[in-house]
């Protein structure tokens, strides 16, 4: 008779060796601090049947029918004397302060400067200038000129014509330069930039002028340009009078 195969034994149960729940500490902490405020509220309900009562510690020389009043005229007393101290306090800072305030806002006074007289140079003499020994029998109003009697010699010399033709008045400062053609007969006379904001017949008139003011110091042929070197006027080939042009001639 064949036996019955042996029966498998169960397999043991887990151990229960696993860490314990999870827990959020922000949640354990409020449930802390709801415990502590549920305690502080006991406490405070027994001090405050411990003083209804009589049995907190109080000076020997309190009377025992006022034991409930000690503490709370204590606590009373300790911050009326808090807020006054508070109070007082910044008061008394200002007014050891400002006069070291004040004292450092004034300038200090300056020193006065003494002005030193100012020593003038004496002014340089100067020498006269040697004379020169005249020889005998030489004619005193045949020496040579000194040089006291140059700048009479100067202002007496005649000024240029040309330099005269362009300081004349009339001109009203429109002429700035002059010179002479190698032909030695034909004057060009360089003109200021606001001669060309005259007008048409006004131009005409100071190129005719100056026309008849070249031929008075023998010039044949007036030329009238810029200070580019553009024609402006001309005097006329055919004819007599000045040709002006509307657009400076570039060479």
């Amino acid at each position: 008779m064949a036996l019955p195969p042996p029966q498998e034994s169960a397999p043991d149960a887990p151990a229960r060796d696993l860490p314990a729940a999870y827990r959020n500490p922000w949640q354990t902490l409020g449930e802390n601090l709801r415990a502590v405020v549920a305690d502080t509220g006991l406490r405070a309900r027994e001090i405050w049947r411990r003083n209804g009562q009589g049995s907190l510690w109080r000076p020997s020389w309190w009377p025992a029918d006022l034991a409930p009043l000690f503490w709370p005229l204590g606590l009373a007393l300790a911050a009326a004397l808090f807020i006054a101290a508070s109070a007082l306090l910044p008061a008394s800072v200002p007014v050891e302060e400002a006069p070291l305030a004040q004292q450092a806002a004034e300038p200090a006074p300056e020193e006065p400067v003494l002005e030193q007289p100012l020593l003038e140079q004496p002014a340089p003499v100067e020498a006269p200038p040697p004379e020169l020994p005249q020889q005998p029998g030489a004619d005193p109003l045949n020496a040579a000129p000194t040089a006291a009697d140059e700048p009479e010699q100067l202002e007496s010399a005649p000024m240029d014509p040309l330099a005269a033709l362009l300081q004349r008045p009339e001109a009203d400062g429109l002429l700035i330069a002059a010179r002479v053609l190698s032909d030695q007969v034909s004057l060009v006379l360089e003109l200021a930039p606001r001669f060309a904001s005259l007008s048409s017949a006004e131009q005409q008139r100071r190129a005719e002028q100056w026309q008849q003011w070249a031929a008075d110091l023998g010039y044949d042929h007036l030329e009238l340009r810029d200070s580019r070197s553009g024609l402006l006027a001309r005097d006329a080939l055919v004819g007599s009078g000045m040709i002006v042009l509307s657009e400076p001639s570039r060479p």
